[in-house]
């Protein structure tokens, strides 16, 4: 079940495009278009073409799309085979027109054209209508008539059909466009989180169209892809019917809003109105309403232990970052837990003193499902500093025997002066993350053990104060 979530701003690039023409000559429905993060879309649409009862082959205008995934989605029609240009240009229109007579011209002052008619290609072999006999090669410039220049490239669609139609519903795979998730975290007593989608229309043309947004990992496959000449494809079976940066301007308006809801492993976004989609626009959509959000800041400063393999003494003392993140508790039955957020860019936002919004961090979340904690990597502090010494080293060496093979045992003690020049006391994590065998053997401050291969040194720094951090670690490899 679609489940609403709430009001937002929708964003319309539109186009007053030439209609894709199918051979009936009527404008083109609009399509229902799927975009991934991946550049990949799907889109749907139906063509108008007139088919008649019995088997048949009817060419389309379908524009850039991988052949392999076209399918019918018309109950009553089977697809036989499509075949369809490599690209489109005056070569693939020629070989599409064998046998027809074109007007020539041939650079002469004193005719305007000649016809002539063509009789095959690689090579090509002309016919001029006044005069017989066969000529290799182009026997001047081809005046095409306008009917005969197609806007987008052609598809020849062979299928058997129940009955007489006008339209064709077709289902195909291109590219060209994508979509990708942004946030805006603001930070205080009035906390919020606000979420954009940016679509990119890039090399995609498609009219008022139906657009849904889809996030999560579908897996890593893709249909193969042709390339060269004529390709046929064939032996289809009908389907089971079920940061970027954008090139170009957005425009903003008020719109119903956006509606979401699980599909497979993914989320689905389906936005509220039609958008149309021209080369080198772009739509930016709301994804919800705001939602209130409180984070915590969290300060961490990384080990200094390899996570794997042996070591040895270190320099004198060194400074080392203090990491700031973000992290939003989303409890299930709120507004912001129930939020499925897909991977995006995140920036933090808080006010300065004469209350003016500034951009105080910016960071990556991956897809975080409905109640899973949001957690923003978002650079390093200023007024919090940390330095680190190794104070003392020591190895032993043991077994060595057939059968035990030989271990060297570290002994190893830090120092971690950490200060704070902010107004307010804080909190700093100080870590240590190492696999196989090690063991904290003494500490100033008492070690939260995480995990089998984290531990953690919760260290309170006073306001304007300094603290120093002193431990001592067993290290086996």
């Amino acid at each position: 079940m679609k489940r609403r979530i709430g009001a937002v701003l929708a964003s319309v690039a539109t186009l007053a495009a030439a209609p894709a023409l199918g051979q009936a000559g009527a404008p083109t429905p609009g399509a229902s278009v799927t975009l991934f993060n991946s550049g990949r879309v799907l889109v749907r649409r139906s063509q108008p073409v007139a088919i008649t009862s019995g088997t048949g082959t009817y060419t389309i205008a379908m524009g850039e799309f991988n052949p392999v995934t076209f399918a019918i989605l018309e109950p009553g029609v089977q697809l036989t085979s499509v075949t369809t240009d490599a690209a489109l240009s005056e070569e693939t229109l020629l070989r599409r027109y064998v046998g027809r007579t074109l007007d020539i011209d041939t650079g002469a002052t004193h005719v305007a054209s000649r016809k002539a008619t063509l009789l095959a290609v690689d090579p090509e072999r002309w016919e001029w209508a006044d005069r017989p006999g066969v000529i290799f090669g182009r026997p001047g410039r081809i005046v095409w008539p306008k009917d005969l220049v197609p806007t987008v490239k052609l598809a020849d669609v062979a299928l058997t059909s129940d009955r007489s139609r006008s339209s064709l519903k077709v289902m195909y795979e291109t590219s060209g466009s994508s979509w990708a998730a942004s946030y805006r975290l603001f930070l205080g007593a009035n906390g919020h989180l606000e979420g954009s989608a940016l679509i990119g229309a890039g090399t995609l043309l498609l009219p008022n169209s139906e657009v849904q947004l889809l996030s999560g990992d579908i897996g890593r496959g893709s249909p193969p892809q042709f390339a060269g000449g004529m390709v046929a494809t064939s032996a289809f079976e009908e389907p089971r019917l079920a940061r970027d940066a954008f090139a170009a301007k957005a425009m903003m308006q008020a719109a119903p809003s956006v509606s979401s809801e699980a599909a497979g492993e993914g989320h689905l976004y389906t936005l509220p109105q039609p958008v149309s989609f021209t080369p080198g626009t772009s739509v930016v959509v709301p994804l919800f309403e705001p939602a209130p959000a409180k984070a915590n800041r969290v300060y961490v400063v990384g080990g200094a232990l390899p996570y794997y393999g042996g070591f040895g003494q270190q320099q004198d003392e060194q400074p080392v970052p203090v990491e700031v993140s973000y992290h939003l508790a989303r409890r299930n039955g709120t507004a912001f837990g129930d939020l499925p957020l897909p991977a995006g860019y995140v920036g933090v936002f808080d006010l300065d003193r004469s209350g003016r919004v500034q951009l105080v961090g910016q960071g990556y979340i991956g897809h975080t499902a409905p109640g899973a904690e949001m957690v923003v990597d978002a650079g390093s502090a200023f007024d919090i500093t940390a330095k680190r010494v190794q104070t003392d080293f020591s190895t032993t060496r043991a077994g060595g025997s057939v059968n035990v093979p030989v271990r060297t045992i570290a002994m190893v003690s830090y120092r971690v002066t950490l200060q704070n020049a902010k107004d307010s006391a804080a909190v700093v994590e100080v870590r240590e993350d190492r696999g196989g065998e090690w063991s904290v053997v003494e500490s100033s401050v008492p070690a939260q053990k995480r995990s089998s291969t984290r531990v953690v040194f919760p260290v309170t720094v006073p306001a304007r104060g300094e603290v120093t951090l002193t431990y001592r670690v067993r290290v086996v490899w």
